[in-house]
This record gives C-alpha cells, sequence and structure tokens, in this order.
C-alpha cells in the first residue's frame, strides 16, 4: 500500500506555496489526508499521483475541505499503467463558483430532471426553463440542465438527457474499471445525482464567455477520466500511416497519444478519416486486395 503522511507533501511544498499560501498548504494536506484514509482504493493510489493532486489544488484555486465540497480526491485506473491514480475532480458546486468568481457570469445553477416534474424548455422566454414538482414521487430521472445568469443580465441554458449523461459516464475510464471489478468505488455509482449534474456544468461552460486561466485547467483535470482507448489508439496510429497531412502534424499527434482524451481522440480520427491518401495513386503503398476494394467502390 502507498502510505503517505504529512511529511510526503513536504516534496510539493515550495511550489504549493508559490500558487497559494502556507496556511493554505497545511490546510488542504490535512484534508487530503482525510479523503484518503476514508477510501481505500486511494490508499492503493501512487504517491506521485496523490503529490500532483494536492498539488493541483493550489492550481486551480478549490479546496478539499469536505464541508465546502468544491474538489474531491477521487482514484481511477490507468489501464495503460496498470495502476491505480489519485486524481483531484472538482465538483459541480466547484465549476460553479470558479466561473462565478471570474465575473463573467453572475450565477449558475444546475438542476435534476424526475419524468414526474412539469419540465418546459421555453428557450425564447427570460427565462429560458420552467421547471416545478411536488412532494410526491418525481419518478426516476430523465434529464438535468443547468441556467447561466450572465454579466448583463441575459441568461443561457444546456440540457442534457438522461441517455446523453450515460453515453458520457461509460465512456469514463473509471466507470469502466468499476464495471469491469478493477476498482471497488466509483463516482459515478456513490454520487450518481452529483455526477449527472457535473456532466451538464461541464459542458455548459463550453459555451459560456471566456471564464479564465483556472476554470480551463479545471476541466482539463476533470476530463483527465476519459481518455483515449487503446482501441481508439491503435486506430489513430494506422489512419497516421496513410494520412495525407504534414509530418509536423503527425508528429504532434503522435507525441499527444500518451495523455490523448476520448473526445480528442475522436476528434483525430475523423481529421486522419478525411484526409487519407488515394490508394490508386499512391502505388507501392497499398496491397493489391486493397486497390481491388478501392477499385470496386468507384466503379459501383
Amino acid at each position: 500500500m502507498n502510505e503517505i503522511t504529512h511529511d510526503t507533501f513536504s516534496a510539493i511544498k515550495p511550489r504549493f506555496i508559490e500558487l497559494a499560501n502556507p496556511e493554505t498548504f497545511k490546510k488542504e494536506c490535512s484534508f487530503a489526508l482525510q479523503h484518503i484514509n476514508k477510501n481505500a482504493q486511494l490508499q492503493k493510489a501512487t504517491v506521485e499521483s496523490k503529490l500532483e493532486a494536492v498539488l493541483n489544488i493550489a492550481q486551480i484555486g478549490l479546496s478539499l475541505n469536505p464541508v465546502l465540497k468544491e474538489a474531491y480526491l477521487v482514484p481511477r485506473w490507468n489501464g495503460q499503467k496498470k495502476q491505480v491514480e489519485c486524481h483531484l475532480e472538482p465538483s459541480y458546486q466547484g465549476l460553479i463558483r470558479l466561473v462565478t468568481d471570474t465575473g463573467a457570469v453572475r450565477s449558475m445553477e444546475c438542476h435534476l430532471v424526475h419524468e414526474n416534474d412539469d419540465f418546459v424548455i421555453a428557450i425564447h422566454t427570460p427565462e429560458k426553463v420552467k421547471h416545478s414538482w411536488g412532494f410526491g414521487d418525481r419518478g426516476a430521472i430523465v434529464g438535468a440542465y443547468s441556467v447561466a445568469t450572465l454579466s448583463d443580465g441575459s441568461k443561457h441554458v444546456e440540457t442534457m438527457s438522461k441517455q446523453e449523461i450515460e453515453k458520457i459516464r461509460d465512456s469514463s475510464e473509471s466507470y469502466k474499471a468499476f464495471k469491469a471489478g478493477k476498482i471497488k468505488s466509483c463516482i459515478w455509482v456513490e454520487h450518481e445525482g452529483e455526477m449527472e449534474r457535473k456532466t451538464v456544468i461541464r459542458r455548459h461552460i463550453k459555451y459560456l464567455p471566456r471564464t479564465g486561466e483556472q476554470v480551463g485547467k479545471a476541466i482539463e483535470l476533470d476530463e483527465k477520466d476519459f481518455i483515449a482507448s487503446d482501441g481508439q489508439l491503435d486506430y489513430i496510429e494506422s489512419l497516421l500511416g496513410t494520412a495525407n497531412i504534414a509530418p509536423r502534424e503527425v508528429d504532434a499527434i503522435e507525441m499527444e497519444l500518451a495523455t490523448m482524451s476520448a473526445q480528442r481522440a475522436s476528434d483525430v480520427i475523423q481529421r486522419l478519416k478525411e484526409n487519407q491518401l488515394d490508394p490508386v495513386t499512391q502505388t507501392g503503398k497499398f496491397s493489391q486486395k486493397e486497390l481491388n476494394k478501392h477499385l470496386n467502390k468507384i466503379s459501383q
């Protein structure tokens, strides 16, 4: 087990204090130990990942204080390295705080929609949505939405169905590892509602006015859970060999493979598929079988 104590954090203390201050460092280390000691999976995570996660607290300006509920330390399975790692993950409340602190957004709220709720998307009204419910059985969750009030007082809304949210969840490496039995806990299972709200907030933020480096860093940390699958990476490598793109772009993609997200991998795959060499004009690069396949295609 990768045990960690207050003294272990001394390795990151100088850099942490540069970004924050000694008092914040002391408090956040204590909060981090609380998180780790309560979670058996976090205790198995590498020491290096724990130190990096705590340092990221100072970089994004949130807190692990359990009362504030702004961010958490969560275990994630690294399929490439075959190990459990500790990651800092902002909560949906933490993301909202970062966005509103910039001043670009006055306020932001997010709610889950149940099948028995009265819910209407009223995009052409000032409120954008109309949502109400009683004290009875609200039924199963069918979606979620967030509403942001911008600096000029106008409102901007983002909605997601349950199916859209689950599609995002299913691409999460931690959820896939949980389903495969590689880890025994998963934030998507233990805090389902929180994660559904955050999924909407995270997508919403991308469409809001420029909101600062800390927000961007927080989103980047959160999306590390959605790393590219081995299948995606293998497909990219196969497409690179026949891609009609500049050598410098090929080099850049190859350097990015080790840390590429699932969404980025999808974008790269689409880019490479749209820029493949013509097998007829590239003599010597393709087998007779590939040439015949291409000729049959264009003759139809």
